[in-house]
């Protein structure tokens, strides 16, 4: 069962979760773009030194080309995230976003909302080396760091129906991983403000992200799951 932890803002922070060791850890560079678990390039020089033993995962939260490379530049990072391509992008567009940064391999967020996201996701299926599940806030709309759960059901008909690796997100921590991964049989499960603090939601709890690791981790074995 792959494991990947959101949220690092601080050299501390990472030094922490990365002794813990997830598969994935995701950092967010500032792009301009308003959210609340960004850092600058200090911060990120800073951090991606104590990552040493995890896969680091760049988010980017925007879609046009010249910008993602930059971020890709900036972070070098294992995985590439884009959070928002499959409401802005072309499947063959990001086809050939992936072509272009290989080996960095790239993963997408497809929101779940409804049905719908079962159709996105057989859409982009072909064009990434993993598709993220997550949620959209019910007020804003926001997709990703909401700390709200979605209709799993969708989610468990879209590992079934795509060959891709799927990662679920979307309000998933300690207390809920176990019947997340029992209901959607996942290649992997994300964490983001279910393992912060509760008076810093930019910081990790160490303790929180301990349990939701061993937890998942013992779910998917318990079920048959890598």
């Amino acid at each position: 069962m792959l494991t990947q932890i959101y949220g690092i803002t601080t050299a501390e922070d990472a030094a922490l979760v990365n002794a813990l060791v997830p598969d994935h850890v995701g950092v967010v560079l500032d792009e301009g773009v308003a959210t609340w678990d960004s850092v600058d390039l200090p911060t990120l020089r800073a951090i991606l030194p104590e990552l040493c033993d995890v896969a680091v995962v760049a988010l980017s939260l925007v879609t046009a080309r010249e910008r993602i490379l930059r971020t890709l530049d900036a972070v070098r990072p294992a995985w590439l995230h884009l959070a928002r391509a499959a409401e802005a992008l072309a499947p063959a567009a990001v086809a050939a976003l992936r072509a272009e940064i290989a080996p960095v391999r790239l993963m997408i967020t497809i929101p779940v909302r409804g049905v719908e996201g079962l159709a996105a996701a057989e859409r982009f299926a072909g064009s990434a080396d993993a598709l993220l599940l997550d949620s959209a806030h019910p007020a804003t709309g926001v997709v990703g760091a909401t700390g709200h759960v979605h209709d799993w059901s969708v989610s468990r008909r879209i590992v079934e129906r795509v060959s891709v690796p799927v990662i679920l997100a979307g309000g998933l921590g300690p207390d809920n991983v176990v019947d997340a991964i029992r209901t959607t049989r996942p290649a992997g499960v994300d964490s983001e403000t279910r393992t912060s603090r509760d008076d810093d939601r930019r910081r990790k709890d160490p303790e929180r992200v301990r349990l939701f690791l061993e937890r998942a981790r013992a779910a998917g074995a318990g079920i048959g799951l890598p």
